[in-house]
């Protein structure tokens, strides 16, 4: 056979690897030159290469959990002795509350609010 019809051959058996590769999530370009320089044989090793692995979809974020209410006023809250502490930046209470200083159960009051408020009232989740 000539070169030409070498060639041919091999450019279609690296065509139809790439392409098989491709379906089976591998790299198309390395396997067409698999296909081209090996022939028959690089077909046959895409069937029997393992499938790589998937990996897993992102994991969605966690929803965020903010304190709902007037980030310009101040606030205060009563501590576990009933006594009043403030007055403090909703930011400030935010904080706190995050990092485990002030319970859900705190009352919490800002000059919007009628009467003091739970905090876990006030804690909304954003998405």
């Amino acid at each position: 056979m000539s070169l030409t019809i070498h060639l041919c051959i091999a450019a279609i058996v690296g065509t139809i690897t790439a392409i098989i590769a491709s379906k089976r999530g591998h790299n198309p370009y390395f396997w067409f030159a698999i296909g081209f320089l090996f022939g028959i044989l690089g077909l046959i090793a895409i069937f029997i290469a393992p499938l790589p692995k998937k990996k897993p979809p992102p994991a969605p974020p966690a929803p965020v959990s903010y304190i709902d209410g007037p980030i310009d006023r101040f606030w205060y809250y009563l501590d576990e002795a009933r006594l009043q502490k403030g007055p403090m930046s909703h930011n400030a209470l935010t904080q706190a509350w995050k990092k485990g200083e002030i319970p859900v159960t705190t009352l919490v009051w800002h000059e919007d609010l009628p009467n003091w408020k739970e905090l876990q009232e006030l804690i909304k989740n954003k998405s």
